[in-house]
């Protein structure tokens, strides 16, 4: 019994996916056409690490010339 239930599942997930993709093919659109996660966990890492590093060297510079005013 529940072999047929997992079976009639796939096929539904199956035919869903066929009718997404008919879908997409008539818009012309590539499915894939986005970032993936990957790529934008990547990015926001950069950018986390270079407002890190802006952060670290404005900092020193305000010590320094803090520094100098004692």
């Amino acid at each position: 019994m529940i072999y047929r239930a997992m079976l009639a599942l796939a096929v539904q997930l199956e035919r869903m996916s066929l009718v997404v993709n008919r879908y997409a093919q008539r818009r012309g659109a590539n499915p894939e056409r986005g970032g993936s996660t990957v790529e934008w966990v990547i990015i926001a890492a950069v950018v986390f690490l270079l407002a890190i590093a802006v952060g670290a060297k404005i900092t020193s510079v305000v010590n320094e010339q803090l520094a100098k005013i004692k």
